[in-house]
């Protein structure tokens, strides 16, 4: 009897805590209607006039192997020289693709997501980036860049992990925490060398056995040394193959 009361409180809560949910929604909506990101039209959070404007990366012309929008002949970021500005002779992870190209318009749609706290943004950019993952790809989990503590607490919310979720929602593919947050300086005012600097030796794995396959996402590629240094730590700590995803690339 005691079992099926707690059940039957449990569910009576969850079922409370949907119908206020939703009437939070409703209430808000009608106070502060849901307007485009890009050009504040009211009705979605991105309208299908800008989301169809977007610079999508194109799967067939770009790199199969590190992302590059147009780099499927020759890769401008897979050869040598771009390599050694990193000071690498290879990328660490097998693969990645990223869904846009970093322009105006998909810089601002992850600055109203990450500064501006729309969160909703996450399920826009986590679709997009879906559609980037081959069949061929193999993982066993999907993990994320975990945002430094600061980051985290200036904005309320971590915003790779936010996106990561929906990826493996729609994949249906576990999402995992398989990283310590680092403790770095914000990355985006940074040049490429004080990039690296800055990330050296800043990933560490969380305890745990990590699974051999691991789909790690992000929102931005920039020069590639976050995935690097967080592909580094997790091929560590025992991962056998990482692959990366990210919304845009720069």
């Amino acid at each position: 009897m005691l079992r099926a009361y707690h059940r039957l409180m449990g569910e009576t809560r969850d079922k409370l805590h949907r119908i206020l949910s939703f009437a939070g929604e409703a209430v808000a909506e009608t106070l502060w209607p849901t307007r485009c990101a890009l050009c504040d039209m009211p009705g979605d959070v991105l309208c299908e006039r800008c989301a169809r404007s977007l610079a999508h990366v194109d799967w067939w012309r770009a790199c199969h192997r590190c992302g590059s929008p147009f780099g499927h002949v020759q890769c401008d970021a897979c050869n040598p020289v771009a390599l050694r500005r990193l000071a690498r002779d290879d990328w660490p992870f097998a693969r990645c693709a990223s869904a846009m190209a970093f322009d105006e318009a998909t810089g601002r749609l992850v600055r109203v997501f990450k500064d501006q706290g729309e969160q909703r943004l996450a399920h826009v950019m986590a679709a997009a980036m879906v559609r980037m993952v081959a069949p061929s790809w193999e993982f066993d989990a999907i993990t994320f860049v975990p945002a430094t503590l600061a980051a985290e607490r200036y904005r309320g919310f971590d915003h790779a992990q936010l996106i990561a979720r929906d990826v493996a929602a729609a994949i249906d593919i576990p999402c995992i925490e398989t990283l310590a947050r680092p403790k770095t300086r914000d990355q985006r005012k940074l040049t490429g060398a004080q990039r690296i600097a800055n990330l050296a030796g800043s990933f560490h794995a969380l305890d745990g056995r990590l699974p051999n396959r691991i789909l790690l996402v992000d929102d931005v590629f920039t020069t590639g040394a976050t995935l690097c240094a967080a592909s580094d730590a997790l091929l560590a700590a025992g991962c056998r193959e990482v692959s990366c995803l990210t919304f845009a690339r720069v």
